[in-house]
Order: structure tokens, then sequence, then C-alpha cells
């Protein structure tokens, strides 16, 4: 494994089978979370900043925008509501980037491929125009009609697409699942109301994805619900993935601003930015001018608790001995985790 791979983690997920019953679901992911704060206390914003590109391939504008939130506040330093939207635009797009990305690769979405590339394309476009917005302190960009005009081709495009319902093109692939009933309920989603506790947490060096010893949703995957059968579930999850696809495009216009933080003591920030998996939230404490402390929580952290949906939904079901692999991997896949993942069956 290369130290680029060991940085981005990897997820494991182990299953006990014993007549023909999940009988136990082990969910670990593994992410060197103190290894990276520690290639970034004692950096000033700015160099800590520049290390950032080569941490994360995934997200990696949303994880920028997380901490430049977490820096600027903790030095103390708020960025106008121009520079908010235009970080958030970014994020945004990137998202879209990403989702479409995994909806053709991984779920086959019925594109044509000149199409993908030009949606993408403007994607890129419109990211370059906004990339002077990742300096720390970054000042807002001047009226932007390029900008403007790319987000416009991109929103048209978008609707010239006319993406078809997940159980037009899934059905082939899911109709194997009809008939495997899922167990308990998911997680509850993850809202901002909680960011107090979360926070409290964070500074007792709890930085489990938890909130009271519990987990939490993120992004599509929380609004996927509840289904009572395993292609029903993996179903909601492809749409919920395209309707988030659909919002971030329509966000562009008109871009939300970022969860408010509260109760942030002297040196201390908080940053959110939303990705294709749920939020991302970076927390910093500055000690003059250095980083003395960072922690970070991101969409796959929440996704793949070891209490999380894969052992709440499985554990109890009956699927036949053969097909259990194949199951783990398409519920893991419509979760939509940041990293490499492995599956191991274990018959008992």
């Amino acid at each position: 494994m290369s130290a680029l791979e060991a940085l981005a983690g990897r997820l494991h997920v182990e299953v006990r089978l014993q007549d023909g019953v999940i009988r136990a679901v082990d969910t670990r992911l593994q992410r060197p979370l103190p290894q990276i704060s520690r290639l970034l206390v004692g950096q000033t914003a700015e160099a800590a900043l520049r290390r950032l590109p080569l941490l994360f391939g995934l997200c990696a504008a949303a994880q920028q925008v997380a901490a430049l939130r977490a820096l600027e506040r903790a030095a103390g330093w708020a960025a106008i509501a121009e520079v908010e939207e235009g970080r958030t635009r970014l994020g945004e797009l990137e998202s879209i980037r990403e989702s479409l990305l995994r909806l053709v690769q991984v779920w086959e979405l019925p594109v044509p491929l000149e199409r993908l590339k030009a949606l993408l394309a403007l994607c890129r476009r419109a990211a370059a125009r906004l990339q002077a917005l990742t300096a720390f302190r970054a000042a807002p960009l001047p009226a932007d009609a390029e900008l403007e005009g790319t987000l416009a081709a991109l929103a048209a495009a978008w609707a010239d697409l006319q993406p078809p319902a997940p159980a037009d093109w899934l059905r082939p692939r899911l109709d194997r699942w009809q008939e495997v009933a899922l167990g308990g309920p998911p997680p509850q989603a993850f809202t901002a109301d909680e960011l107090p506790a979360l926070l409290a947490q964070l500074r007792a060096s709890d930085a489990r994805a938890e909130i009271a010893g519990q987990p939490r949703l993120g992004g599509p995957a929380a609004s996927a619900g509840a289904q009572a059968t395993a292609s029903a579930q993996i179903e909601q999850h492809v749409g919920a993935l395209l309707r988030r696809t659909a919002q971030a495009i329509d966000s562009l216009q008109s871009p939300p601003a970022p969860p408010a933080v509260a109760g942030l003591a002297a040196g201390e920030g908080v940053g959110l930015a939303r990705t294709a998996r749920g939020w991302l939230l970076h927390r910093v404490c500055l000690d003059d001018g250095a980083v003395g402390t960072w922690q970070l929580l991101a969409p796959t952290d929440w996704n793949f608790h070891a209490d999380g949906p894969l052992r709440r939904r499985l554990c109890g079901v009956r699927v036949a001995a053969g097909e259990v692999e194949a199951l783990l991997r398409e519920l893991i896949l419509a979760l939509d985790p940041c990293v490499a993942f492995e599956v191991k069956i274990v018959h008992a």
C-alpha cells in the first residue's frame, strides 16, 4: 500500500453467516486521522492549506472550503457573504462532478458519453473561475459574466439531459434482491441543531462520528429512509444521489449560507462544507498563529459507523449464502464510501 493510499484509509466489512441468516456485521473504517492531524499541527494557516490538496483526493474542494472556514474563524476573520457564496458554489460544482461520475461509472446511468463530458467540462470551467476564493482571507471576486454564463449553460445542459428514474434502468440489476427483506431502521439524519453537542465532544478530544453515543447519517444516505427490501433500499439511495445532483445544480443560482456555529472560543474555528456524501466538518484551534489542534469528520465516518446502517439493516436478514457478498457490495456502494473497501464472509 502506498503512503497516499494509507492516508486515504480503508473500509473493512465482515459478515458472519449462519444457517442462511446474517448474525453479525462488523464495520471497521480505518482512517489515519491522527496522522493527518500531525501533518497540519504546527503549521501556519497558509501552510496548512497548501498541504490539504496533497492529503485528500476526493472532495478536495470541500476539504479546502471547510478548512478555510475553520481557519478564518479561528483567526477572528469573517469572510463576507459574496466570498462564502462563491466557496459554496465551488463545493457544489465538485459535488455535481463526483455524483455524475458515481452515477455513470458505478450505477450505469444511461447518459450519452458526449453529454457527460460536456457537463463535466462545464463544472471544471466554472470551478476554475472560483479557484481564487480558496486563498486564506480571500477578497471577493469581481463580477464575472463568463462564470455566470457557464453556470447557466450547466443548468441548461442538465435540464436537457432529463435522466430517467432509477427504477427505469436499475431494475435488471436489482431484481435479484426483491425478496431480501431488510431489518431495522437506519440511524437518524444528522442536523445542524446537533452541532453544539458535537462541538462539546470534539473539545473533549472525542472525535467519534456519533451524538451521545448514537450514530447519524448524512447526505443521500439519510434521505433514502428505511425501505422494506434490499432492492428498494438501493434504488432509493441511487435516486437520492440523483436528486442531490439536481439540488446542487439548482443551488448554484442561489448558494445557501453554511450552517452557523455559535459559542466558539477565542482561537477556535469550525467550518462545514457539503459534499456529495453529506456534511464535512473541520475544527481548528490556533495558538499564536499556528495550528494547535485539527479535527475532522467526513460523511464516510458517519455513514459507515460500526452501529450504522449496514449492521442495523442486515443483522437477522435471511439471504442465500452465494448471494451475501454481492448484496453486501451493492449496499456499500449505495452508501458511497470515499475510501476503498473490502468484504469478508465468515460461515459459522
